[in-house]
């Protein structure tokens, strides 16, 4: 039975739908997760998870598991260039200087046990038929696998239901883009001979990879072949032809056999208008659509739900209200579709090298191979491909750099756990780096006192680049994102509360109403 009037209905019980949940959940709203299939998915789909969301994961206590879960990789490819992109603790500061590999099943298993830890349960098999919202809640309804229908009413509701979206599609929100036009090809098999590394090669036939996933003994074998790259998504390959494919670029098929999962996956590409209609959100591929390459759609659909679940809290709480509660959500629309399009850009590019097989092509992608060679390149590509690279809206072409930065990836001491164990879903945390201003930067955000959590060290942090040199304080957002940076300017500490009141408005007010 579902509760009556929950603050928060999600719709589909993928990693971004079961996360958004959580962090709502966390901030003590009521949530109600439905899921128009009747049983998990078993299998393994996306694979691969990025240091920036283990790090997201790492400020609520969860990345340990997934990391025990999962098979540690410290260099990525990018297109299956020859030179791989290198992800190291110099370059992110990280306390998991790594992706891992770990199937999607896997991922929703753990992310379901934490949901359930709070009390949450699925409400499998109910499929949204309707959608409609007024100025204050939105009505749901809902049919079940045996064609019963019921309805809910919430504040909010957050589609995290697919590409096929139907929460999307009941909110009239847009979704342009291209249908897919080359297909790559997937296969889970165990090896009698597996690789004792990663494999990605390319030649005039096609491109391989070849990794392990996860813990287990089964690998992902995946890539193009120029002859059937035109074949639909609807015929996938058989085992004789992935051996056949893998003999001619590599040499072996590595004895590949037993297969579980033979598919092939498109290159369609589309970013949704607005990811808010009102009390309607999207997030997660019903956001936004583009090449599977390295698993960049699982880990932005999880940004996507750290993003969103710290305004909806806000907002619900009361901690802010009128037209900059609306600015405060109409924000997460804004942000997640900027970094949704440079994660398009970056997929685009990654296919175009990963499909090339002209000689022109071939030699772009040789010629940016060896590019790739060169360590700052090399970061920036890493820093991209781990999650460390999306972008904000920039106020101004003089705004600080780091407001682009995550702040969970910076040591203090080295002691990562510190700044994770005071992130919370709804508050603000302030470090302060510099003990002379440490009573000037208290004033200043005097009026939003109940938003802030302090921290105060001597320490400057450490991490990859000189933007951090100078540092006197920093203002992280709930969502573990870079807000202000204070640097020996006391223009900068003025800044910082003009900042608190451009995302909550006016703190002395709301502390009155608190």
């Amino acid at each position: 039975m579902i509760q009556k009037n929950p603050d928060v209905v999600v719709v589909g019980a993928g990693p971004t739908g079961l996360w958004v949940a959580a962090e709502l959940t966390r901030a003590k709203l009521d949530v109600v997760i439905i899921e128009a299939v009747t049983t998990r998915d078993p299998r393994s789909r996306a694979v691969g998870m990025a240091a920036g969301t283990l790090e997201t994961f790492a400020t609520r206590g969860v990345a340990e598991q997934f990391v025990d879960s999962g098979v540690p990789i410290s260099s990525v490819h990018f297109g299956a260039a020859s030179t791989r992109l290198q992800i190291t603790e110099e370059l992110l500061g990280t306390k998991y200087p790594y992706s891992i590999c770990i199937p999607q099943v896997v991922t929703e298993n753990i992310l379901t046990e934490h949901c359930a830890a709070m009390g949450m349960h699925i409400r499998w098999g109910q499929r949204v038929v309707g959608l409609s919202q007024t100025g204050d809640a939105v009505t749901v309804t809902m049919e079940s696998s045996s064609s019963e229908r019921s309805t809910v009413t919430a504040s909010w509701v957050i589609g995290c239901d697919g590409g096929r979206s139907s929460v999307r599609q009941y909110a009239g929100i847009e979704f342009p883009g291209t249908s897919s036009t080359i297909t790559g090809w997937l296969a889970d098999v165990l090896l009698k001979d597996p690789p004792g590394h990663p494999v990605s090669v390319r030649g005039p036939t096609g491109s391989l990879l070849v990794q392990r996933m996860g813990k287990g003994d089964y690998y992902r074998m995946a890539g193009v072949d120029v002859e059937t790259k035109h074949f639909p998504t609807s015929a996938p390959p058989t085992l004789e032809q992935i051996c056949g494919w893998a003999k001619t670029l590599y040499g072996t098929d590595f004895g590949a056999h037993s297969p579980v999962w033979l598919s092939r996956y498109g290159n369609a590409t589309r970013l949704a208008s607005s990811l808010r209609h009102g009390r309607v959100f999207i997030a997660g591929d019903a956001a936004h659509q583009f090449f599977p390459a390295g698993g960049q759609g699982i880990n932005t659909g999880l940004q996507d739900a750290t993003n969103l679940a710290w305004r909806i809290a806000a907002v619900r709480a009361g901690r802010v209200t009128g037209m900059s509660a609306e600015q405060l959500l109409d924000g997460y629309s804004t942000e997640r579709r900027l970094a949704a399009s440079q994660v398009i850009l970056s997929t685009g590019a990654g296919l175009s090298a990963f499909m090339a097989s002209e000689p022109y092509d071939i030699a772009l992608v040789t010629v940016f191979s060896e590019a790739l060679e060169d360590k700052g390149l090399n970061g920036k590509w890493a820093l991209r491909m781990t999650g460390f690279g999306d972008p904000f809206p920039q106020a101004s072409v003089e705004q600080d750099p780091l407001i682009e930065a995550r702040l969970t990836h910076v040591k203090f001491q080295g002691a990562f756990d510190n700044l994770h164990r005071r992130m919370t879903v709804t508050n603000f945390v302030l470090i302060v780096l510099d003990p002379v201003l440490e009573q000037t930067m208290k004033q200043a955000v005097k009026p939003w006192k109940t938003w802030i959590t302090l921290i105060s060290s001597e320490d400057k942090p450490s991490a990859y680049g000189d933007q951090w040199k100078g540092v006197t304080g920093i203002l992280v957002r709930p969502d573990a994102r870079v807000a202000w940076v204070g640097r020996s300017s006391p223009d900068k500490v003025e800044g910082l509360a003009a900042t608190m009141q451009s995302y909550v408005g006016d703190g002395e007010l709301i502390s009155a109403v608190l």
